[in-house]
C-alpha cells in the first residue's frame, strides 16, 4: 500500500470535483452536479510540459452512503491520500471516503456542537453573527501513522456585563477524530486552544484549504474577542483586525499563525471581491492564489509561493496577471483560477462554471467543453486527487 501510495503521489494526475451535467430526469431542473474524476497526461513538446484532459468519469456516490445523509448534497472538505472527507450542509454528518476501493465511513456523531437554534433565539440573527461557524479540516499524522479530522466550533457568546450592544465571544471548541484500527480506538476527543488565542484576540480558522507534510492549513481571520456593536450593519466588520492563515500540526495537535504576503490586502477587512486559495505546488511548497475583482479594477490573479526557511515563513511572488488577458472567458464578474501539479498549469473557471486550462510560461489554452464546475459560491470544491488503495480500515463496502 505504502508503495503504490509513493507512486500515486509522484505520477498521478487527477482531480475530483462536482460538475454539472444534463438531467436524466425530465420533470427536474436541466442539470444536476455529480462527483466526477478528471483524469489528465502529460505532454512534452520541445521541453515544454502540458497536460492534456484524457479521461472524464462519473463517480457514483454508494447508495448506502446516500441513505445515511438523508439525500442532502454531499460537500467536499479536503482530501488525503487517495481518502475524501464530505460533509452534509450542515456537518451534522461526516464520512471518509475512498472511491477508487469503494469504500466509505460515517463517522460517529461529535460530542459537542454549536446549538444555533438556542442562539438564534437568544441574540437575534445579527448581521456581525453571520460568518461565525464551523470549520473543518482532514489530513495524516506521521508520528502516528492515523488520519484525523479537526472539527472547530463556535461556542457561544454572552452579552457584556455593562452595555447594551456588545457581546463576548466564547473561546473556540475544537475536536479531533482519530481513525483507528477498531471502532474502539476511533473516536472524537476535545483538544486545548490556547495557541488559537492572545488575551484580546482570536485566530478563527474559516475555510479549509490543504493537507501538507503532516499540517492541515486554513484561511481566516483575527478577531476581537468582543463585538463592539451587534446592532450595526456600518461596525459588522470592526472586529475584524486581519486576513491570516492558520496551520495545524497534525502531530503536535497545535495551531499557529502563518503571516500573508505584504502585497495582499489582508487588513482592507471587507474582503470584498478578494479571494484566496491555497494549493500544493511541484510537492515542495504551498501556492497562495489570489483572485481579486474588488473596486472598478480588472479582475486580478496573483501567486506566491511559500518557502519555509528553518521556520521562518517567506512568500515570493510566482505570477500575476490580469484575467482580461484570457481572451476566450469572460471573467469580468467572477471566477476562479487554480494551479495544478508540477508544471504552470492552471485550472480557470468562469462564474457559470465553463473551465480551460491555461499555461502561465507559454500561454497555451485548452478548453474543456465537457467540464462545468459546480460553482455555489466562488469557492469551488475541488481537490488534486491521488487514486490510492489506502484502507478506511472498518468502513463499508460501496453498494
Amino acid at each position: 500500500v505504502d508503495n503504490q501510495l509513493s507512486n500515486c503521489l509522484h505520477n498521478n494526475q487527477s482531480i475530483f470535483l462536482k460538475r454539472l451535467v444534463p438531467n436524466k430526469d425530465p420533470n427536474a431542473s436541466e442539470t444536476e452536479s455529480v462527483f466526477s474524476m478528471l483524469t489528465f497526461c502529460e505532454d512534452v513538446d520541445d521541453g515544454a510540459h502540458t497536460f492534456l484532459l484524457s479521461r472524464v468519469e462519473d463517480i457514483n456516490v454508494p447508495v448506502s452512503m446516500s441513505v445515511m445523509s438523508a439525500g442532502e448534497e454531499l460537500r467536499i472538505v479536503g482530501h488525503c491520500h487517495g481518502i475524501i472527507c464530505v460533509h452534509v450542509d450542515n456537518y451534522s454528518k461526516v464520512f471518509l471516503w475512498n472511491p477508487a476501493i469503494r469504500e466509505f465511513k460515517l463517522l460517529p456523531s461529535e460530542k459537542y456542537f454549536t446549538d444555533w437554534e438556542s442562539v438564534y433565539q437568544q441574540y437575534g440573527l445579527y448581521l456581525s453573527l453571520e460568518r461565525l461557524g464551523w470549520a473543518m479540516g482532514f489530513g495524516y499524522d506521521p508520528i502516528s501513522k492515523a488520519y484525523k479530522v479537526v472539527s472547530i466550533i463556535f461556542d457561544g457568546l454572552q452579552l457584556h456585563a455593562h452595555t447594551l450592544y456588545s457581546v463576548v465571544i466564547y473561546p473556540l471548541r475544537v475536536q479531533v477524530y482519530t481513525l483507528g484500527s477498531s471502532e474502539e480506538s476511533s473516536s472524537w476527543r476535545e483538544i486545548k486552544t490556547y495557541s488559537l488565542e492572545t488575551e484580546t484576540t482570536f485566530l478563527w480558522p474559516e475555510n479549509f484549504e490543504i493537507y501538507f507534510k503532516g499540517m492541515c492549513y486554513w484561511l481566516g481571520t483575527e478577531q476581537q474577542k468582543e463585538f463592539l456593536d451587534i446592532y450595526s450593519e456600518e461596525t459588522r466588520y470592526d472586529d475584524i483586525i486581519r486576513k491570516v492563515m492558520v496551520s495545524f500540526d497534525m502531530s503536535d495537535e497545535v495551531f499557529d499563525e502563518v503571516a500573508l504576503p505584504d502585497e495582499v490586502p489582508v487588513h482592507d477587512t471587507t474582503f470584498f471581491g478578494l479571494f484566496m486559495k491555497l494549493r500544493v505546488w511541484n510537492e515542495s511548497s504551498i501556492a497562495l492564489c489570489v483572485w481579486d475583482s474588488s473596486n472598478d479594477v480588472s479582475p486580478y490573479f496573483g501567486m506566491w509561493l511559500m518557502d519555509d526557511d528553518f521556520g521562518a515563513c517567506v512568500w515570493t511572488k510566482h505570477a500575476g496577471f490580469e484575467l482580461a488577458s484570457i481572451p476566450i472567458m469572460d471573467l469580468r464578474d467572477g471566477g476562479w483560477a487554480l494551479p495544478l501539479w508540477k508544471s504552470d498549469e492552471l485550472l480557470v473557471v468562469d462564474k457559470d462554471g465553463c473551465t480551460i486550462c491555461y499555461n502561465l510560461r507559454n500561454e497555451n489554452r485548452m478548453s474543456l467543453p465537457s467540464v462545468q464546475i459546480c460553482m455555489p459560491t466562488l469557492d469551488p470544491p475541488i481537490v488534486v486527487y491521488v487514486n490510492s488503495i489506502v484502507s478506511i480500515g472498518l468502513g463499508r463496502q460501496q453498494t
